[in-house]
């Protein structure tokens, strides 16, 4: 499902040239559970975004699903991301403007869900992640834990074939992270 060979990953930091990523190999196959771990700053997220077709390498090839990322265009890297991706960042990213149910809603509505159905969806997703009595909060309103929920519940509302969780249940007490963890399974 994922094959990376020899990716690199360099930018500038002022004047200073910062390696996230040298000559990082590996396959992920279908149906495989994959935890990446390190230290701050060793490049995790870097790579995260780059499997996640947020962000080219520098150099070295990514295969998803047999297609060399690098030569897909933007409107094919936005409907694999749409389509077969889900995440889940560190920060959340989740629309200060929007409740819950529409946050997790806006995956769906670029998937050309119907209103009706993607409500429905998002709805029982929100109720998954233990949140059905706050789906007409809006961020703010929420805490910590329940702002991870509800970015988790969008990134799983679309049944994606994967799914990047840059520590997904940092937000969580463990019995909540034991069943999100569930979810993901």
């Amino acid at each position: 499902m994922i094959r990376i060979d020899q990716l690199t990953k360099s930018y500038q930091s002022g004047s200073i040239a910062v390696n996230a990523l040298a000559g990082v190999s590996f396959h992920i196959k279908q149906n495989e559970f994959v935890a990446i771990m390190g230290p701050s700053g060793s490049g995790k997220s870097t790579l995260m975004n780059i499997l996640g077709c947020l962000d080219q390498p520098t150099s070295g090839n990514y295969l998803l699903n047999g297609s060399e990322v690098s030569a897909m265009s933007d409107d094919s890297l936005a409907n694999v991301r749409n389509r077969d991706i889900g995440f889940v960042f560190q920060t959340f990213h989740l629309q200060p403007r929007l409740d819950a149910i529409r946050n997790v809603m806006l995956p769906l509505r670029y998937s050309d869900v119907d209103k009706a159905t993607a409500k429905e969806m998002a709805v029982a997703m929100l109720t998954r992640v233990g949140l059905g009595d706050r789906m007409h909060h809006k961020p703010s309103e929420l805490s910590g834990g329940q702002r991870q929920r509800v970015a988790i519940a969008r990134a799983l509302v679309n049944n994606p074939k994967i799914i990047f969780a840059d520590e997904p249940t940092g937000n969580l007490d463990s019995k909540t992270s034991v069943e999100i963890m569930d979810l993901f399974g």
